[in-house]
């Protein structure tokens, strides 16, 4: 039951009625339990629900027991110093830790078992008992994004940066939540319990805007990237058939395609989640945008970096005996060389992991180490390009710098983009040395770049499509648009939402003939 289905549409509009008629707080987290389930069974299978359960089980019950430890803790502490609760709480601290890992190493086991399996071969004769190549192959829905999820939850009331939920149904509820469950957001489970606990009743204008936001996520998904995906399916399955022009046209538009295939399945699931009355948090803010390679990756897949950040780096980085490492590093080679170990041992790991967690594949080490080198030279090379720029006086304030960083930028993720698209690094080769082997000018001229599976006409509707979500990401950087729109006359709002509708009525790619094409990020 992909989220662009029909079925998942017809499953949306019963589902958001039943809730908005419940009467009750407990009324409408029983609707987003029961709801949440149903939907995770019909997108999957009974063994993915099962590894859900089993997931939610393990980690209720370690949060449960770490909380109960610590409310050891708060009764024994009145009345002592800070000092002596500073120490009776290493003390507890250490009781809660067995529990834990226990609890981290079943889950994430649990993650790597199923996504590394396929790579392994798990499933051959020989490899595994017949006890355990039942399900090698299989890849749970959504397993990565709450499995994320469940660590980052874990760690924070182990750190004390949570409330521990006693209620297991809400937990699972939250864990199972259909709207961030496929693809993300990688959600905060306390921020989302919170709210599960005071859900709103039916509000006009939270509704509206939080379908305004589906049916923008829909134009991106089915008129933009699904239509991109027609042409980019053909090309990167057989990359040394393309030189090129050939090659540079379709790695932009491939790079586009993935932009709008899963911000447009956050505009889907982030609206989906407002008309329940759901803030869910924001994964993208106009990445294109970015002049940097670091500031493009806080604005792209943003609840990944920050649980990144939260939960490897700055461990890693405030660690008393890495930080004592770095001190030794710089007072033997120089604060040149410190700098640099202090931030590329930490953002080494960082990539190399964001690297693993979007595949198992050598190509995805590579892309994460790619990623990685180009923020880490960032960092360490920031203050002699803030030097060479002002010897060669260039205005760094003005609008051509500032261009000529976001296509720098831009084509960097293109880069990234084939590392992986290809599915392998031979692939990948492929395409590098094709763009220099041939220049195939006459691509643009000859009719032939219309032959790879979209005409003349598909090929206008994208470029006016990208050209809308241009100006939109234009526009969002300056105002509100819902609320500017919303305070519109009731003819100008109506004519806008029936125009997106027609528009993606007529061009939108579904129907009989056309195979549905499941959001790219739901492989992870």
């Amino acid at each position: 039951m992909s989220y662009n289905s029909l079925t998942f549409i017809l499953f949306f509009a019963v589902y958001l009625v039943i809730y908005l008629c419940m009467p009750r707080v407990w009324l409408r987290q029983g609707v987003i339990l029961v709801g949440s389930l149903v939907f995770y069974r019909y997108a999957g299978r009974l063994t993915p629900l099962a590894i859900l359960l089993l997931t939610s089980m393990i980690v209720y019950a370690a949060s449960l027991r770490i909380a109960k430890i610590y409310d050891g803790y708060e009764v024994e502490k009145e009345g002592l110093s800070a000092k002596e609760q500073a120490v009776l709480f290493a003390g507890y601290k250490k009781k809660s830790r067995k529990y834990l890992w226990a609890a981290l190493a079943l889950i994430l086991g649990i993650l790597i078992y199923t996504k590394a399996g396929r790579l392994l071969h798990w499933t051959e004769a020989g490899k595994l008992s017949e006890l355990f190549q039942w399900k090698a192959y299989i890849v749970p829905l959504g397993i990565s994004y709450y499995t994320f999820s469940s660590v980052g939850y874990l760690l924070d009331i182990y750190w004390k940066k949570a409330k521990c939920e006693r209620n297991y149904f809400s937990l699972l509820a939250c864990m199972s939540y259909f709207p961030h469950i496929v693809q993300g957001p990688i959600s905060r489970y306390d921020k989302v319990l919170k709210q599960f606990h005071t859900l709103p009743g039916f509000s006009y204008e939270r509704v509206c805007f939080g379908l305004q936001r589906m049916l923008w996520g829909y134009f991106k998904k089915m008129v933009v990237s699904d239509r991109i995906a027609l042409v980019t399916s053909n090309v990167f399955s057989a990359p040394s058939e393309y030189a090129g022009v050939e090659i540079l046209i379709f790695v932009i538009l491939g790079a586009v395609e993935l932009y709008a295939d899963f911000s447009g399945c956050m505009d889907i699931v982030i609206g989906a989640a407002q008309t329940m009355g759901v803030t869910l948090e924001e994964n993208f803010k106009r990445p294109f945008f970015s002049k940097s390679a670091a500031e493009f990756w806080r604005r792209w897949h943003m609840t990944l970096g920050v649980w990144f950040k939260d939960y490897i780096y700055m461990p890693i980085a405030m660690n008393p005996k890495f930080m004592k490492l770095a001190v030794s590093v710089r007072k033997k080679s120089g604060n040149k060389a410190g700098q640099i170990f202090s931030a590329a041992i930490p953002l080494g790991v960082v990539w190399i992991l964001t690297g693993l967690w979007h595949g198992t594949g050598a190509d995805y080490v590579v892309w994460g180490c790619y990623w990685g080198t180009l923020i880490i030279l960032e960092t360490v090379l920031a203050p002699e390009m803030k030097k060479w720029t002002q010897k060669l006086r260039i205005d760094t304030t003005t609008f051509g710098y500032r261009l000529f960083q976001m296509i720098r930028t831009f084509l960097l993720f293109c880069i990234g983009r084939m590392i992986t698209v290809t599915g392998s690094l031979e692939g990948f080769a492929l395409m590098l040395t094709g763009l220099f082997r041939e220049h195939r000018l006459w691509v643009l001229f000859d009719g032939s770049l219309y032959l790879h599976g979209l005409d003349q006409k598909n090929f206008a509707v994208v470029f006016f499509g990208i050209l809308l979500m241009w100006g939109v990401d234009i526009m969002q950087e300056k105002m509100k648009i819902r609320e500017s729109l919303g305070r519109q006359p009731i003819v100008l709002r109506w004519f806008v939402y029936y125009g997106v509708i027609a528009f993606l009525l007529i061009f939108g790619m579904y129907g009989s003939a056309y195979d549905s094409g499941a959001f790219l990020y739901d492989a992870f």
